[in-house]
């Protein structure tokens, strides 16, 4: 037991420029990946509603199985467990020019901020997204969580790195 009222807290550190990567720094033929599938709220929604508000579930026109829903409860978790840590340390390793986590703007929130704060122009254009399984086909069913459009809030998401074209797949492989 804690004698003290905690509330918050903060965490305070030092260190140097070359101790961190800025959101501040892509430049043209930089990849972006994305270190962290998304759908976190779809499918901690689904796996609610599975649980505890089976009328909801009713609502679905193609409901996933039991085992679907289990499973993207479970991969959810261990995503929303999963510390950036490595992650972070591996954009030092293979040149990150900027990042930033995905978290409650959603992943096209992060990404425009993200493109914003550049210094140099850029543009950036998401081909593909890491979607946690069946998150896509009960996005809309009975909450429109605007996964596919971006919009879909992310709970302790992954990052969101553009580094060196000839890096990335070094970068993904060890995240």
């Amino acid at each position: 037991m804690n004698p003290w009222c905690i509330i918050g807290g903060v965490g305070t550190t030092i260190c140097t420029e070359n101790d961190f990567i800025r959101p501040l720094f892509a430049v043209p033929g930089d990849l972006i990946v994305l270190t962290k599938p998304i759908g976190t709220q779809i499918a901690v929604n689904v796996y609610e509603w599975y649980t505890s508000k089976p009328e909801k579930l009713a609502e679905m026109s193609d409901k996933p199985t039991d085992e679907e829903i289990e499973a993207m409860y479970a991969t959810a978790c261990r995503s929303m467990g999963t510390l950036n840590k490595s992650a972070a340390g591996a954009m030092m390793r293979h040149g990150a020019h900027g990042a930033t986590d995905v978290t409650g703007f959603g992943i096209l929130g992060h990404a425009t901020n993200l493109a914003a704060n550049q210094t140099a122009p850029v543009d950036y254009v998401l081909t593909s997204l890491p979607l946690i399984a069946n998150t896509s086909r009960c996005d809309k069913q009975v909450v429109d969580f605007k996964l596919l459009e971006g919009y879909s809030a992310e709970t302790s998401g992954g990052l969101l790195v553009a580094l060196p074209a000839e890096n990335a797949e070094a970068f993904a492989q060890e995240t």
